[in-house]
């Protein structure tokens, strides 16, 4: 048997039993990991298309290649199937399927149906209970547009506890915030035509709103009732506001998404616009992944399915292309909305045309930048292998320490590619040496731990003849000729110097301590490397050294934070929230509580001899 042939007449064992219902397939290779999620129509189908070998482009011939287990689960639908599908991509993340990073819930506006509505900020794919608006793409827009409610519409916005227990308008109705329906400042039916008006205006239908305010506003002026002529008139006044800049195609797009796609050597970015009562109301661009071997079409699909798989989809949603399986799709995103009907189209002529075209060309434009600066790490990844007098440099793992006085020690390592900070390989190391500000000590704990246990990693994957996890090219620390021998001396004693292809170097700031002046000093080089002052090398890495430095910091916080919380101190009686704050900040940690004496304890405010002792003695008995 040929070998690039073993996944696929293991397919074609597997396509004799397979069923021409819809539903979805699971490929793994030999070690049980997911490789691809796919969903079909006509399952049988879809799996002798992997077969045919010779037509498949490389990336599905290697996916095919690995493929040693199949897992197939029939769907009554091929909607069914598609939600399903979903599901297990963002669940699984598998290598070959297109994946992008979107897990927020956006917010919506709630406008509740109790006997006095309220709108509220609501953050969830169900309504539970009442109209609901959106979703927004962002909380400000959220607050903007109840803002805007409040001034226009006067609803309330405060929670029940606080409209039940009312005896008095609070300040927004002094400042004309607020109808105070609390205290039947406004009357039910009044209150209730402010609801209609807010909901029409919520629905898109700001014009009709407008209308109704000037007829009240005429009506009231008439009836010589110039106090509720001239509420009318600042209300019509904070509503034209919003509506006059509005061009007639934004008004036309009442509850709509505009996405445009944008594809380019294997790349994506993908622009969407958020519209919303009529009003554009934010923006944001995705870059999925693993869009090299797909029909644009059929990224348009997987983005759309996956984008609208945490959160309510809108009326409409206009597209730059037309996506594939336009109908399962549509029937999924219906469920999503909770039974109503989206439509989704890619207009070829007219005002909505036009807005499509923009969202593509902003696509294209932030891929265009994206791969720019793409270009730009590599460019200077190249400029520090000629420095370094390497082939060349892919891989860059930094370290850095923090810790107060030998407290709360931690080790950080962030990793810089071709292609920028891989945020997703750093790691945090949480330093066992205690109460010794010893950074030499601690630095060589984060490495031998992070080192030793690569080196396992690999052999274990030689003897399994799998894939080794990568090795770094450069290998850095953040200090100067003390931190470098402590990296050095680590790779030593594994084994790691003689004969190792990975660079070991140290950054330094210079002899003044300025930003700009860092050094950088390589093991087997007697003097600093050449590296010129504000250059765009230099810049890199002084990014990738303050990336280190922040991630290390981040993570000391948040130990810090939580023996705020939590630590022996609270085992003491006597000893409340204010004094443990005290104690802690006056020592830096239990521990260091711990190894203090009477008069040490004494000097902290709050804390008197009787209670000095009584802490004492209860870490010595």
């Amino acid at each position: 048997m040929v070998k690039e042939n073993i996944g696929v007449e293991y397919l074609k064992g597997q396509v004799q039993h397979a069923p021409t219902s819809p539903g979805v397939y699971r490929m793994m290779n030999e070690k049980g990991d997911i490789l691809y999620v796919g969903k079909a129509k006509n399952l049988k189908n879809r799996l002798i298309n992997y077969t045919q070998f010779e037509t498949l482009t490389q990336r599905i011939k290697r996916m095919v290649f690995e493929t040693r287990e199949l897992t197939l689960v029939e769907t009554e639908t091929e909607a069914e199937a598609l939600l399903l599908e979903i599901n297990l991509i963002k669940s699984l993340k598998p290598k070959y399927n297109i994946i992008f990073r979107d897990d927020s819930t956006y917010l919506s506006i709630l406008m509740t149906d109790d006997k006095t509505p309220r709108l509220m900020p609501y953050r969830g794919k169900k309504n539970v209970g009442g109209d609901l608006f959106g979703p927004y793409p962002s909380g400000d827009a959220v607050y903007r547009t109840i803002d805007l409610m409040e001034r226009v519409f006067r609803l309330r916005t405060c929670k029940d506890s606080v409209f039940r227990n009312r005896t008095r308008p609070c300040l927004k109705y002094d400042i004309k915030r607020c109808s105070a329906p609390c205290v039947d400042k406004v009357s039910p039916h009044e209150y209730k035509g402010l609801l209609s008006q807010a909901k029409s205006f919520l629905k898109g239908d700001g014009a009709k709103v407008q209308k109704l305010l000037s007829e009240d506003m005429q009506k009231a002026s008439a009836d010589m009732r110039y106090e509720a002529a001239a509420e009318c008139r600042d209300r019509l006044k904070a509503l034209q506001q919003v509506l006059t800049p509005q061009h007639a195609t934004t008004q036309a797009l009442v509850d709509a998404d505009v996405v445009g796609l944008y594809v380019q050597g294997g790349e994506a970015a993908v622009q969407v616009f958020y519209y919303r009562a009529g009003q554009h109301v934010g923006n944001h661009v995705f870059y999925p992944k693993g869009v090299e071997a797909e029909e644009p079409a059929e990224v348009m699909r997987i983005f759309l399915a996956l984008h609208y798989a945490s959160r309510r989809p809108p009326k409409e949603i206009f597209t730059s292309l037309p996506s594939s399986d336009i109908e399962t799709l549509q029937d999924y995103l219906k469920e999503r909305n909770l039974g109503k009907v989206v439509h989704v189209q890619a207009p070829s002529r007219g005002e909505k045309f036009h807005i499509v075209k923009k969202a593509s060309l902003n696509a294209e434009q932030a891929l265009k930048r994206k791969q720019a600066a793409g270009t730009g790490w590599k460019k200077q990844m190249a400029a520090f292998a000629e420095v370094l007098g390497v082939p060349h440099v892919n891989r860059v793992e930094t370290f850095d320490i923090s810790n107060i006085s030998g407290t709360n020690p931690v080790a950080s390592l962030v990793v810089a590619g071709e292609e920028g900070m891989m945020k997703s390989e750093y790691r945090k190391f949480a330093i066992t040496i205690k109460n010794t500000p010893d950074d030499y000590a601690m630095m060589r704990e984060a490495l031998s731990r992070r080192y030793s246990r690569l080196a396992r990693e690999t052999e274990k994957a030689r003897k399994d003849k799998t894939q080794a996890p990568p090795w770094p090219s450069v290998v850095m620390v953040d200090g100067g000729k003390g931190h470098l021998r402590v990296l050095v001396s680590v790779f030593d004693e594994l084994g790691l110097l003689e004969g190792g292809k990975t660079v070991l170097c140290a950054i330094a700031k210079g002899e003044e301590r300025d930003k700009g002046q860092e050094v950088i000093w390589m093991y087997g080089l007697k003097d600093c490397l050449p590296i010129e002052k504000d250059t765009p090398l230099i810049f890199l890495l002084q990014q990738v050294r303050d990336e280190a430095h922040r991630f290390a910091i981040n993570f000391h916080r948040q130990k810090r934070s939580k023996e705020m919380v939590t630590s022996k101190l609270d085992q003491i009686s006597g000893i409340g929230a204010k004094r443990k704050k005290a104690l802690l900040l006056a020592f830096g940690s239990a521990s260091a509580v711990e190894a203090a004496s009477v008069s040490q304890l004494m000097q902290v405010d709050g804390v008197s001899k009787s209670l000095a002792e009584h802490i004492y003695g209860f870490f010595h008995g």
